[in-house]
């Protein structure tokens, strides 16, 4: 009976997880077609869904006060119908403006969604394993969509048709309410374990928004930079739902893996294989150095970045560190885009600083997993 309650958990936060991050899984082309739409400029490219993250981020920082003292059903409930009406609303949009507070609902309601997931998964034995399905999810259900969308005619107008297949995608995962543990008072009264104190904690979030931020900046851009080396939509639309593949590849190994490869040495190589992935997007693109890049580097990110939210959530010292972790990838969601737009438009070295906040933010998550392992350690001298 607990293995089939820990399935349905599990099943639940994939599914939770995933609607919630449909958007910037999206971004590459909801950027494309926000730009294409209104005539957009890099600048503006790269605050195109700054009201999705804005909103998404003041409801996610707000989340240790709701987290775990209302009922779950009733706040995923609530955070679905926002996605559901702003969606609707983004899709017929006939202005930027009205694109942007339709965005900022469907924002609103995400980050209610987001935070559960991060809680319920935190609370479960073996979180590598867990964070590890749950990013496979939310990045290969995106990714299906991209291809569906890809390989089928036009029905309305590419805009329209990629928020409706968002929004038919958030409404089928709406049925996973369903499979959320709804006591809450056993959630509030639940003890957790945890090796973390307010320093580990603190600087695990940290490292985690520096390093998101050097990732969002540059999968936010990647449709844009194809677009610059003329290479044709269509295979790039192709080549980014492949990237998204390759994110849920990186996630799989690591739930196959679990515990047995040091957490360390796995953010540390594939930090390195992603940093080295850039090399190939300097100078003129062909579609080869392209397609390599959009196969290595989703593939090495999301593989460090699995053990990366592990990391959090042993850093938990006082069980809503984890609902946090939604609040930081918002605000690195919305720095990372916007930096990257600020380099490109002075001609700066955008590649160079993108890799920097990768390399940064994996090097804090390092010392964060290496005071963890020291605090293992003296608890288990002493026992």
């Amino acid at each position: 009976m607990g293995e089939l309650t820990n399935l349905r958990t599990t099943i639940a936060v994939a599914a939770i997880g995933t609607v919630a991050v449909l958007v910037f899984a999206l971004l590459p082309a909801i950027s494309g077609v926000l730009a294409e739409r209104f005539s957009l400029d890099d600048i503006q490219t790269g605050f195109a869904a700054t009201s999705y993250f804005a909103t998404y981020a003041v409801v996610t920082a707000s989340s240790g006060l709701w987290i775990r003292r209302f009922r779950w059903t009733r706040l995923l409930a609530i955070g679905f119908a926002a996605m559901v009406s702003g969606l609707l609303s983004c899709a017929f949009a006939e202005s930027f403006g009205w694109a942007q507070y339709s965005l900022a609902i469907v924002g609103a309601g995400a980050a209610l969604l987001f935070p559960i997931s991060f809680a319920i998964a935190s609370d479960m034995q073996n979180t590598d394993r867990v964070f590890a399905i749950k990013l496979a999810a939310e990045q290969l259900v995106p990714a299906a969509m991209l291809l569906l969308l890809a390989g089928t005619i036009v029905i309305i107008g590419a805009y329209t048709d990629l928020f409706l297949g968002i929004l038919l995608i958030v409404t089928i995962g709406s049925a996973s309410i369903l499979l959320v543990p709804d006591n809450v008072g056993e959630q509030e009264n639940s003890s957790h374990s945890s090796t973390g104190g307010f320093f580990s904690g603190s600087f695990a979030l940290v490292g985690l928004l520096v390093n998101f931020s050097g990732f969002a900046g540059l999968w936010a851009f990647l449709e844009r930079i194809a677009n610059e080396n003329s290479l044709d939509a269509a295979f790039t639309g192709r080549w980014i739902a492949l990237g998204l593949v390759t994110s849920g590849i990186g996630p799989l190994c690591v739930a196959f893996i679990g515990e047995r490869l040091d957490r360390r040495l796995a953010i540390i190589v594939a930090s390195t294989v992603a940093v080295f992935s850039l090399l190939l997007l300097r100078g003129e693109i062909s579609e080869v150095r392209f397609a390599i890049t959009l196969f290595v580097l989703p593939l090495s990110y999301y593989f460090a970045v699995s053990y990366m939210l592990a990391i959090v959530a042993d850093a938990d010292y006082n069980g809503k560190v984890s609902g946090l972790m939604s609040f930081v990838l918002a605000v690195g969601a919305i720095s990372g885009p916007a930096l990257f737009g600020y380099f490109k438009s002075i001609d700066g070295p955008v590649l160079g600083a993108m890799a920097a906040l990768l390399v940064i933010g994996a090097g804090i998550m390092v010392v964060v997993q290496m005071t963890l392992h020291s605090s293992v350690g003296k608890i288990g001298s002493k026992k």
